[in-house]
């Protein structure tokens, strides 16, 4: 299986999947919040992988709660990936 493109590489990026960001991110009142959405990504596709596709998102939820309480987005990222890691 051929791996995709970063999210923000992909043909519907800017047309769709940033309008879409920005909206929800409004929404929630978080626009101000850097995200590095290839990042999260990345991290969500090792969960799916080396757990089960279904707790990718809750790990996604996971590094939010961290990020939030002051670790950076790639200190989470790389904890959940250890964590995975270390149980795969």
């Amino acid at each position: 299986m051929a791996a995709k493109p970063p999210v923000t590489l992909q043909d519907d990026w800017a047309t769709t999947l940033q309008p879409w960001l920005y909206r929800v991110s409004a929404q929630l009142d978080v626009a101000c919040v850097d995200l590095d959405v290839d990042r999260v990504h990345l991290m969500t596709g090792v969960v799916a992988e080396g757990v089960q596709r279904s707790m990718a998102p809750i790990s996604a939820f996971l590094v939010g709660a961290a990020v939030a309480r002051g670790a950076s987005l790639d200190e989470a990222c790389a904890a959940v990936e250890n964590a995975t890691v270390a149980t795969g």
